[in-house]
């Protein structure tokens, strides 16, 4: 692996945090790992909703502190989303030296019953966290940003308001101007991450420069984590999550484009704005 947001190996002393579902975790981790539910929820950007997200990434920092660890490492099933948006998240807030584990679950090591599953408590000062923004940032900058959705083709035609479990009469569509990278594309045909010379011309084949502010949305802000650290170590300046996302957009009055209403006959009839590859898909 090739990415400095990878590690390859667990080492002594790591504070370790396990993004498997509830139940794996229970049933068996390894021993001493972290389990924080709050990985795996949708937020909204209004302040009570964003204390929610940021209040569980500082308590944890601070437990790094407490506990005098110098290094975070973070694992799910094999190098997916939810690892990958708690490095990110972890990062946005200053702590540099967190990273994703590269193996697939089940890999080495000492196991145990998981008995370290915390809820933190929601703090009432609002702590920003640098990389995430707000739907108040979109509406504000929407015209001069550069955007990726992060979601499935389907997705971002307005075929599918959401890829798991869409619900009949839930709005489908995306943001104006947004460029399709899908989040699966970021993997190879062995389930682990491109390698940086495939990523580079990929990247080539989207008209974006690394100086302006690109955001990433995908339907609940988990999926476009990957992408963004990618991006980040690739040289773009300004990478930021939009954390509402599709979840929280399509209930806003700010535009939109290839909408429908998902179980309706078609969607409308705008042309889908892609970049690179994914003009073959």
């Amino acid at each position: 692996m090739n990415w400095n947001f990878i590690t390859t190996e667990l080492k002594p002393g790591d504070y370790c945090i396990d993004c498997r579902n509830l139940t794996s975790y229970d049933e068996e981790t390894i021993e001493g790992s972290y389990c924080y539910p709050f990985i795996k929820k949708a937020f909204g950007s209004d302040p009570e909703s964003y204390k929610k997200l940021s209040s569980p990434v500082y308590f944890i920092l601070d437990d790094v502190k407490e506990k005098e660890k110098t290094r975070i490492v973070v694992y799910d099933e094999g190098m997916g989303m939810f690892s990958a948006r708690m490095v990110f998240l972890l990062r946005s807030a200053g702590f540099k030296e967190t990273y994703i584990l590269a193996k697939k679950w089940p890999f080495e090591g000492k196991k145990a019953p998981g008995t370290l599953k915390i809820e933190p408590p929601i703090q009432d000062k609002l702590k920003t966290i640098e990389w995430v923004v707000d739907k108040a940032f979109m509406e504000k900058n929407l015209t001069r940003l550069q955007i990726f959705d992060t979601r499935t083709l389907e997705e971002y035609e307005g075929l599918l308001p959401r890829l798991a479990g869409p619900e009949e009469g839930t709005l489908c569509g995306r943001l104006p101007g947004s460029f399709l990278w899908d989040w699966r594309s970021l993997y190879n045909a062995d389930g682990n991450l491109v390698d940086r010379s495939s990523f580079k011309k990929r990247m080539g084949g989207f008209p974006f420069m690394p100086e302006r502010p690109t955001v990433l949305y995908d339907y609940n802000g988990a999926r476009s984590c990957l992408l963004a650290l990618m991006l980040k170590e690739f040289g773009y300046q300004e990478v930021y999550t939009y954390q509402g996302s599709w979840f929280e957009y399509r209930k806003s009055n700010l535009p939109k484009q290839a909408t429908s209403i998902y179980g309706s006959k078609a969607p409308s009839p705008a042309a889908p704005r892609l970049g690179g590859m994914d003009k073959k898909k």
